[in-house]
């Protein structure tokens, strides 16, 4: 990659593992793959200072303590700790010399990575404590036991665990999120009166004012607790509505649009194709097919 960087200290004991992968063709195009994987016991001197590789980096410590420079802020990772980076940009991490970090890790990339990385990179931090009953740990060991035994379901095998690996890792964001008393009344409310009146004409002002709730603390813990923000919350409301009116009835179009709360009906098909690829029309004809 134009630009990479790398320096590092290979301090590391006889014991440690360093395994690197070279992806097929097919898993280059369609999966998620290895491009190394391992554990490391440190030495004292242990560091490694990167940015530009097309990569992603997960870490996960088994003993000791690490410490991590990314997006110009320090982090300090302990036993039961991760950091889940985007190797395009700068890092730098270091064993603690007076208590030498153990680790196992995995560099990948393909198919969703990205998408995956984002969403995590959301929560504003690259570290995370994992839970005591996660299978993050056993998913990396088995990534790893998996290319020290290499066979010809491999990749495939591999990508089926990183999707896995990665999938927990959300679930992990999510848990640690909303980890208290559960989701708010008043989000719960939203989404009920999103759900009986999308319809309708809905402003964010409208259900800040009818639920007596600041409207940029109504969005913010909206999406904390779903996902969407509100109106990525209403829109696919009307949007599957939409789908059951295009399957189950012969209303045309237009109708269909005025009927989930979008008066235009050019929007209502770009809103649609945006989210389904298809056209509403296409979509019916797909359908009435089958």
């Amino acid at each position: 990659m134009n630009g990479f960087r790398e320096k590092a200290s290979h301090d590391w004991t006889d014991d440690s593992v360093r395994m690197l992968a070279t992806p097929s063709s097919f898993a280059k195009a369609s999966l998620y793959y290895i491009q190394e994987a391992g554990h490391f016991r440190t030495m004292t001197s242990y560091f490694t200072e990167r940015e530009n590789l097309d990569s992603y980096l997960i870490v996960y410590t088994t003993k000791g303590t690490g410490y991590l420079t990314y997006g110009d802020t320090n982090y300090t990772v302990t036993p039961n700790q991760l950091f889940f980076i985007d190797c395009r940009k700068y890092q730098y991490y270091k064993t603690d010399p007076e208590d030498l970090w153990g680790m196992m890790w995995i560099h990948f990339n393909g198919s969703s990575s990205p998408a995956y990385y984002e969403r995590f990179a959301d929560t504003g931090t690259p570290t995370i404590s994992i839970p005591d009953e996660s299978r993050i740990p056993d998913l990396m060991r088995e990534i790893v036991i998996l290319h020290e035994h290499k066979t010809i379901q491999t990749e495939l095998s591999c990508s089926r665990l990183i999707v896995d690996l990665l999938t927990e890792l959300l679930l992990s964001v999510q848990y640690r999120e909303i980890s208290g008393p559960g989701i708010p009344d008043f989000v719960r409310e939203v989404m009920k009166h999103y759900d009986r009146h999308y319809p309708q004409r809905l402003t964010l002002d409208d259900i800040s004012s009818t639920f007596a709730v600041d409207k940029y603390h109504l969005s913010k813990e909206f999406k904390k607790y779903t996902g969407f923000s509100p109106n990525e919350y209403l829109i696919n409301t009307r949007i599957t509505r939409a789908k059951e009116l295009l399957r189950f009835t012969d209303m045309p179009i237009a109708e269909i649009a005025t009927a989930v709360g979008v008066d235009n009906v050019s929007h209502f098909i770009n809103l649609f194709r945006s989210r389904e690829v298809l056209t509403p029309l296409v979509y019916r004809k797909h359908w009435q097919q089958s």
